[in-house]
């Protein structure tokens, strides 16, 4: 216990930002640029501002990059733009090859995450719009080190004597993984995230001190800038308003409230005034959202079926679900974090009741679960029209979430570094376990390891040089089978092949299919080197309603990418077949 208190007693001011950036930098190097929710649409809106001088229209017509995010406020993609600018970008076209098998939005099928193809993953490339894009996540992540260092600086602001409680509410913001992956990609969230949570500190000291001529000006400023960086940063400066009325009430200071307010309209007018005047003009509506649900298809759910569809989805990817929300962690950490959601809810109950003859600190309280209710109902709102149910569109409150779950968690007397330490190791090891596995290029090996059974089957120029399967046995439905092949390039092909394999069961026909690039979709064949012997691991899995078969067989088919006809099989007795089907034993019952 000594030794928490000591630790509690560290500049985490700084300290916690430094280690949000170091272990930021690891999702920087481990995600890709394009490997984040909706990072390519984000790129392509920063990209058109950069090269048009201008922003995009809506339109009904899909084929520009930015997609719907030419509904968003501006000053993101404006900021980011400067830094494009800056640098050679002419090789984008080059680098930008969407993936024909990426599978978005279903993180239970394994195989085909990434929604691009690169060349070079790892360590990544340097240059041209490659290097741009990293600068640009660089400054994004940035941003994160300051809402880090603003959710620190909002606890102390609320209970000035209680640093443990501050550096918990920060803990629980910098080493949230999903928090991580966010803030080091391409996104307007990163902005919003910031200028959120420094009105929400704001908020705090206005609450604690009354109206300040400087503190009014800068909230002001906040609240313009926010409301010129996506539509989720209203809600703070909603909140703020509702805050400023109150105080008058309580201290009648009638100047301040008009330097306040008027402080607020002019330089929200004047800053972003015009964007929401411009979507008046264009599409009859102030915030663009109806053109947007217009072009880009409507849903109408009620909210329990939100909540009984979708509710899991919000709830783990809160905590970590990275890439093109297909990539999941085990569950065993959502577990922990239901956990330490229920008992910090918990806790928080107590600490309420605890204080509910506390006059000074019930006002605060109430003002910051104002702004994660509203933002919540706006969530709820969005998600009933258009598939939004994610976890990190929660991040503009996350303060409150954060400070909510630490004073819980230290009214149940567990101490910050207890929960502090452990995540933080997580976050540290969640690159290296389930981001970059999924988008790495296959290993070259220097020789067939002692395991694998040798063949020579070939497809056009490509070559089946050995493969690793289980031994023929008696499956059950729902049984997992690794598979492992050694690929060989005989030659340079200037067409890329396709890759099927398929699980066959006697008298039951197809169970599973996978259809793919090489690396589970990471590397058409093209870029491998002459002569080197690549491992390419997959997973099939036998359907849970199969029934008994006699025989099971795996097939692997290549063809011609992406409208080609299909390659023969070339075996080592020079007899050509169709597809290459190898025995996997028998369905049992």
């Amino acid at each position: 216990m000594h030794f928490a208190r000591a630790v509690e007693r560290l500049p985490w001011a700084w300290l916690l930002p430094a280690l949000f950036l170091l272990a930021g930098s690891l999702y920087l190097y481990a995600a890709p640029n394009f490997e984040a929710s909706d990072s390519p649409q984000h790129i392509g809106m920063l990209k058109w501002i950069a090269e048009q001088g201008a922003l995009p229209l809506q339109s009904a017509e899909h084929d520009q990059l930015y997609g719907q995010e030419a509904s968003q406020p501006p000053l993101y993609y404006a900021l980011m733009a400067l830094v494009w600018n800056a640098v050679d970008t002419s090789d984008f076209d080059a680098r930008y090859l969407p993936s024909p098998f990426v599978v978005v939005g279903d993180p239970l099928l394994p195989g085909n995450k990434n929604m691009l193809i690169y060349r070079q993953v790892y360590p990544p490339d340097l240059r041209g719009s490659s290097l741009a894009l990293y600068g640009i996540r660089a400054l994004s992540l940035a941003m994160g080190a300051v809402t880090v260092g603003a959710v620190y600086r909002a606890a102390l602001a609320l209970l000035p004597a209680r640093r443990d409680i501050a550096l918990l509410a920060a803990s629980l913001t910098a080493f949230n993984p999903q928090f991580l992956f966010i803030s080091a990609s391409v996104s307007n969230d990163t902005l919003v995230n910031m200028l959120s949570a420094l009105l929400a500190w704001q908020l705090l000291l206005m609450l604690r001190a009354g109206f300040q001529t400087r503190r009014s000006l800068l909230i002001a400023l906040l609240i313009a800038l926010a409301a010129l960086s996506k539509l989720s940063g209203l809600v703070a400066g909603a909140v703020l308003g509702l805050a400023a009325l109150w105080l008058l009430t309580k201290t009648r200071d009638w100047r301040g409230f008009a330097i306040f307010v008027t402080a607020t309209l002019a330089l929200t007018l004047l800053i972003a005034g015009w964007w929401y005047a411009r979507n008046l003009a264009l599409y009859g509506e102030l915030t663009g959202t109806a053109t947007m649900l217009d072009n880009f298809g409507r849903r109408s759910l009620n909210p329990w079926q939100l909540i009984s569809q979708e509710f899991e989805g919000l709830r783990v990817s809160y905590w970590a679900v990275f890439g093109a929300f297909n990539i999941v962690a085990h569950d065993a950490f959502y577990r922990v974090m239901d956990a330490l959601a229920l008992l910090g809810a918990g806790g928080f109950a107590r600490f309420l009741w605890r204080q509910r003859r506390e006059s000074a600190l019930l006002p605060p309280l109430i003002f910051l679960a104002l702004l994660l209710a509203l933002g919540a109902l706006l969530l709820i709102w969005w998600s009933m029209q258009t598939w939004a149910s994610t976890g990190r569109l929660l991040f503009p409150y996350i303060t409150s979430i954060s400070i909510f779950l630490a004073l819980g968690l230290r009214t149940l007397r567990i101490p910050a570094i207890f929960i502090a330490l452990p995540l933080l190791a997580f976050s540290i090891a969640a690159p290296f376990a389930y981001i970059m596995p999924n988008y790495d290029h296959p290993p070259a090996v220097e020789r067939l390891p002692a395991a694998a059974t040798a063949a020579d089957a070939r497809w056009g120029d490509l070559r089946l040089t050995g493969y690793e399967l289980p031994a023929p046995q008696r499956w059950r439905a729902g049984d997992a089978i690794p598979l492992r092949f050694y690929w060989r390039a005989e030659a340079q092909s200037p067409l890329a092949y396709a890759l099927t394999l398929r699980l066959l069961a006697a008298g039951q026909g197809e169970l599973q299919r996978i259809e793919t690039w090489l690396g589970w979709g990471t590397m058409p064949h093209p870029w491998m080197t002459l002569g080197s012997d690549y491992r390419d691991d997959y997973v099939m899995r036998i359907p849970p309603a199969a029934a008994s078969a006699p025989e099971l067989w795996l097939e692997i088919r290549w063809e011609v990418f992406p409208d080609g006809p299909p390659l023969p099989a070339l075996l080592a007795s020079g007899e050509e077949v169709a597809a290459l089907r190898l025995p996997l034993g028998s369905v049992g019952g």
